[in-house]
């Protein structure tokens, strides 16, 4: 899917990605070459278009664009909403990848998907989320006699 962006536009989102460097031991991917699932060993590059807002805390949507300029919907758990914004560069260590099929007012709508579970499989520009921008666990216990 590549959106209504104009081209040009598309290309200038994903010029940057190019120079994006980890020294890790993943495999730079694109979201078209990865497998249904878990991903092991494999990083995806992708710049942060747009924020998509909804009710619920957890977990964080936007719409993201990788090194093919392909689009695809990635949702982040574990990390508050300031931690990435618009026009980040994101590294995905080890994405699990989900094609995302879904019927609405008798439309159908196929979406690529990319879920990180945990803070230590993102990089943001470069360097690992701040710990002020980790979300922390809680547990609410009520006792109900």
């Amino acid at each position: 899917m590549k959106g209504r962006l104009r081209p040009k536009r598309s290309a200038s989102l994903v010029s940057s990605l190019n120079e994006v460097n980890f020294k890790l031991f993943h495999k730079k991917a694109t979201i078209s070459i990865l497998s249904g699932g878990l991903n092991k060993t494999v990083a995806v590059v992708c710049k942060v278009v747009l924020w998509i807002r909804h009710d619920d805390d957890a977990p964080l949507y936007y719409l993201t664009c990788d090194l093919d300029q392909s689009y695809f919907i990635l949702s982040v758990y574990g990390l508050q909403n300031e931690a990435i914004k618009e026009g980040d560069r994101v590294v995905l260590l080890e994405p699990y990848y989900k094609i995302l099929d879904i019927s609405w007012k008798e439309q159908r709508y196929k979406f690529k998907s990319i879920r990180v579970d945990f803070p230590e499989q993102i990089i943001i520009n470069e360097k690992a989320p701040a710990a002020h921008h980790v979300a922390r666990a809680s547990i609410r216990a009520q006792h109900k006699p």
